[in-house]
């Protein structure tokens, strides 16, 4: 069955709302009439009305007030305003009220029929997005509940039988029951880099901004992928300059930016290779031509900031092309250099935690030589006396 749009006239000249009703009901709609705002109010709640034609000068409740009650309650109808007496910055103040259009009266009925299609056709498309955002919503919500919680028990289960604690096993199976267990941590890892990314973007990632030792971060992230690093037999060098300052950030999330940027140089740095982490402060003078690309948009008040934490991820990987390096932290963006690569989340995780927590993040690469990833995020300057 057609679904056909209910419009609600809100006019209190009787003639020209039956004119309207007339014309309307001709092309197709099921209208209503409303003598006064409060009326129109009241029927609003009990209707399902697709959009509302409203005229501006009323008695007792203006359309322009009527139209902030609309809006307030959280009604997703759409609304034309009409007037025989309107001006330019009426018809501002009413799309800034929440309008979608404005039409003045008398009206032509091949101007008018036009726009009430384009106001319909407008909400509809409105409406769906809202219907695919709550899909995203609970497409990321399952990602959560329903994939992560069992791959991180697939994880637990091949665990014990690497351990050999459900019976012997040898060093090949040991081999391959570990490569499991990494590709299962690199889901969940892919997993909670949408999640974060969602939360960042929906404004509901909550940051615990607290004063914390990078240098002890670094050190705790090293020593958990030094295993990783000898089981593909590469060099993991960390290097921490001898007086590192405090900082404020949300230390999970600052360890998460860490680890991924060892992930990914773990996963394309060839056997032998080399990954080093380079952690110092920085006064502001001495980072004059420090190599911050163009591109890189500079957070409010970081140019102001007299102390930085630098932090460098290094690796003698195949590199980047420089005309990707712009790109590589957009979500979902692969470089065609990487043939390992992953879904395209972590590198956009890095940089939306980073900005968040009032740094820059970019990358240096030459192919063939390796790359560098360099981390900007203010100190706090009490904790180098």
């Amino acid at each position: 069955m057609k679904y056909i749009d209910k419009i609600l006239i809100v006019d209190d000249e009787p003639d020209i709302a039956l004119i309207l009703k007339l014309h309307l009901e001709d092309a197709g709609y099921i209208t209503a009439w409303a003598q006064d705002g409060k009326k129109a109010l009241a029927m609003l709640k009990d209707g399902d009305y697709s959009l509302v034609l409203l005229d501006i000068r009323m008695p007792r409740l203006g359309g322009v007030e009527v139209l902030r009650c609309i809006r307030e309650s959280g009604s997703d109808v759409a609304v034309i305003m009409m007037t025989a007496h309107g001006s330019e910055n009426l018809a501002v103040e009413c799309m800034k009220a929440g309008a979608i259009d404005y039409f003045p009266k008398p009206f032509a009925l091949d101007d008018m029929l036009p726009r009430v299609e384009r106001a319909i056709a407008y909400r509809r498309a409105l409406l769906e997005k809202l219907r695919l955002e709550r899909e995203k919503d609970d497409f990321v919500s399952m990602l959560s509940h329903d994939l992560k919680n069992p791959i991180t028990a697939v994880v637990g289960s091949i665990d014990i039988m690497r351990e050999g604690r459900l019976g012997p096993i040898n060093e090949e199976q040991a081999e391959y029951l570990q490569s499991a267990i990494e590709s299962c941590n690199e889901v969940v890892a892919m997993i909670d880099n949408l999640l974060d990314i969602h939360r960042i973007e929906a404004g509901k990632m909550q940051m615990n901004f607290r004063s914390h030792s990078p240098a002890e971060i670094i050190k705790s992230i090293a020593a958990k992928f030094d295993r990783v690093a000898e089981h593909e037999q590469l060099r993991l060098t960390v290097t921490l300059a001898d007086v590192i300052p405090t900082i404020q950030v949300d230390r999970n999330a600052f360890t998460r930016v860490i680890a991924n940027l060892l992930g990914n140089a773990v996963k394309f740095t060839p056997e032998g290779g080399e990954i080093t982490i380079d952690c110092r402060c920085s006064l502001a003078e001495t980072l004059q031509g420090n190599g911050i690309p163009d591109y890189v948009e500079l957070p409010d008040g970081f140019a102001e900031q007299r102390l930085f934490l630098s932090v460098c991820i290094k690796d003698t990987g195949g590199g980047i092309p420089g005309e990707d390096l712009r790109h590589i932290f957009e979500r979902f963006y692969q470089s065609k250099s990487y043939e390992r690569g992953g879904a395209g989340l972590g590198l956009a995780y890095c940089k939306m935690a980073v900005e968040k927590m009032g740094g820059v993040i970019w990358a240096e690469s030459e192919l063939g030589v390796g790359s560098a990833f360099n981390i900007l995020l203010p100190c706090q300057e009490e904790a180098t006396k």
